[in-house]
């Protein structure tokens, strides 16, 4: 059985040209919740790297966090049309693959299981 498939029903394009990479463990800033995604949070890496970050992903004290398990912000650029592969869903997003073998996270509005 393989993983679920799910069509591109609006493009998505990245909102930063860069992603935030960390692993279990790591130590965050935390800044500002993102007041339009509840439980998003604006948080930065000791290489100055700054991105959106998910509470799922995080354990947040005060102004710090540490990641509860790896974390990558990439988002991924998609077509109308297109298949993805689903990974994982947090807080209205996926993460996912696509045909070229691509991670990044992708808003759950913007897709429909097939």
């Amino acid at each position: 059985m393989g993983r679920p498939k799910y069509r591109v029903v609006n493009d998505h394009k990245s909102s930063f040209p860069y992603a935030l990479i960390a692993v279990k463990g790591d130590e965050l800033l935390v800044g500002k919740e993102d007041p339009e995604m509840p439980n998003w949070y604006w948080c930065k890496n000791i290489h100055d790297v700054e991105a959106w970050v998910p509470v799922t992903h995080i354990t947040i004290l005060g102004n710090k966090g540490i990641l509860t398990q790896d974390y990558n912000s990439v988002e991924l650029d998609v077509r109308e049309g297109e298949v993805v592969q689903f990974l994982g869903e947090t807080l209205g997003w996926m993460e996912c693959l696509n045909y070229e073998w691509r991670y990044g996270w992708i808003p759950k509005d913007k897709l429909i299981l097939i």
